[in-house]
């Protein structure tokens, strides 16, 4: 029932405007023509002030906190730089600088040079084949198998060390080529998140820069240890000549 009242109210309407056109116009006009003037009026005032303050702000983000023409005469930079040094560099870190021309010692300096910690495993028989077996017991004095085993495991530590160090460095090289592709490409705002990245890789690098000069001072202390042990030998080699003499010329008389 009531959806047919509505339907009813709906064709009374229409035929009232059918049949009074110029009244329905003055009735309903007006109403039309203040919605519209207050649309075009305040409302679409506003809007236009609206408009006019984000396109200020805009152009204000664009000149002072994100300024378009300098970050994209940086990213112009980037691709120049990349392009001019990034071919030459990479073939300079793959430079060959390996020179045995002995097997044994190929072998050696291949695993040395191959930048793999996976080669660790196969270089302490490469060493021993081209540096010779360690001494039996007996075989001399104890102090020179003491020497010669000390520095042999200095030796092969340092090696590991730097074998370990080639491989963190492609490690570095890769991340920093990484950083640059970022650094080209990322989005105003977020250069701080590249700059923090960059930082920690840096970070990165100076440790293991200072991991390497703590075992160049390890090494350095061995030697002078072997210094030390030659002198001590010496001393002690002296001390028994002299007495040998003393006894010789004791015995003499």
């Amino acid at each position: 029932m009531k959806a047919k009242a509505m339907s009813l109210g709906a064709s009374m309407l229409v035929m009232a405007l059918l049949l009074f056109p110029t009244g329905a116009y003055a009735q309903f006009g007006g109403i039309f023509s203040a919605i519209l003037s207050t649309i075009t009026g305040p409302i679409g005032g506003a809007l236009t002030d609206i408009n006019q303050i984000r396109s200020s702000i805009l152009k204000t983000e664009q000149q002072v906190l994100w300024p378009v023409t300098l970050i994209t005469q940086a990213k112009n930079y980037i691709s120049t730089i990349k392009a001019s040094y990034r071919g030459w560099m990479n073939q300079v870190y793959t430079l060959p600088v390996n020179s045995a021309n002995l097997q044994t010692p190929k072998s050696l300096e291949s695993a040395f040079l191959s930048g793999q910690i996976g080669q660790i495993g196969s270089f302490g028989q490469s060493y021993t084949s081209t540096y010779g077996v360690q001494p039996t017991s007996g075989a001399a004095p104890q102090l020179n198998l003491q020497m010669m085993d000390i520095e042999d495991a200095v030796a092969k530590d340092a090696t590991v060390q730097s074998m370990a160090a080639d491989q963190a460095t492609t490690k570095m090289l890769q991340t920093a080529q990484r950083i640059e592709d970022e650094a080209q490409t990322t989005a105003p705002g977020t250069a701080a998140m590249v700059a923090a990245e960059a930082r920690t890789a840096e970070l990165a690098s100076i440790a293991m820069q200072h991991k390497l000069l703590a075992y160049q001072l390890r090494e350095a202390a061995i030697q002078l240890g072997h210094r030390g042990s030659i002198l001590k030998q010496s001393t002690s080699n002296t001390q028994n000549l002299n007495q040998q003499i003393g006894n010789h010329l004791g015995g003499g008389q």
